[in-house]
């Protein structure tokens, strides 16, 4: 970020985050507990024009990050084109797992008969948090195709209060599914992406076809 102030009133904030991200590795393999990769494309999506821009600035400003024993060296950025939608059905897919849960904290399939209704609770919830009111109508969901994915995580919060070496595992899922709903609600869900977790690489979406 290029903006220091911003950065610690964004995450000072117990309010969700602006922005989904997705994670490609090219080439990977793991040896033991590490990962062996040819380079990284990180994709990061916002309607939030400031984050953006501090962004984008923050990336420009350095080439080496720093991260535990490890050094990614940046290579570009290339600023991708994003698609306005104006229609009331899109077919999504989703480019980082996407991860929906009960309020028991238990995952929820796209074939469960409860998904709808959890995915409409988790829209309006990332929609208020963004613009402060939620869904302008119900979202009719319709799984087409997905593959579990178990992801596997840690970090310092977790390690804190659960010993280092201790993981947290989330049972995602990577999906192709239509949303019928409002046009601006259509938009911002594609751009603030649909899922829990997302400011930690869930639920990044992108358009596949639009039906109207």
């Amino acid at each position: 970020m290029s903006d220091e102030q911003y950065c610690e009133r964004l995450y000072k904030s117990a309010s969700m985050k602006p922005f989904a991200f997705s994670v490609y590795l090219k080439n990977f393999h793991f040896v033991d507990q590490e990962v062996y990769l040819e380079g990284m494309t990180m994709t990061v999506s916002s309607p939030d024009h400031e984050f953006l821009l501090h962004l984008y600035n923050g990336l420009q400003q350095k080439r080496a990050f720093s991260y535990k024993q490890y050094q990614l060296v940046k290579e570009k950025i290339r600023m991708l084109p994003e698609k306005t939608i104006t229609d009331s059905t899109v077919v999504f897919r989703t480019l980082s797992p996407m991860l929906v849960e009960d309020k028991n904290q238990k995952p929820v399939s796209p074939d469960a008969p409860d998904y709808e209704e959890h995915v409409n609770h988790l829209a309006d919830l990332i929609l208020r948090q963004y613009r402060g009111n939620g869904l302008l109508s119900p979202l009719i969901v319709r799984p087409l195709r997905w593959r579990k994915v178990v992801v596997k995580e840690t970090n310092h919060e977790f390690e804190a209060t659960h010993g280092g070496g201790n993981v947290l595992y989330f049972t995602a899922y990577q999906t192709f599914f239509s949303l019928t709903g409002h046009p601006s609600d259509l938009q911002l869900l594609y751009q603030l992406g649909l899922s829990k977790r997302r400011n930690q690489g869930f639920g990044l979406l992108e358009v596949e076809e639009v039906r109207g």
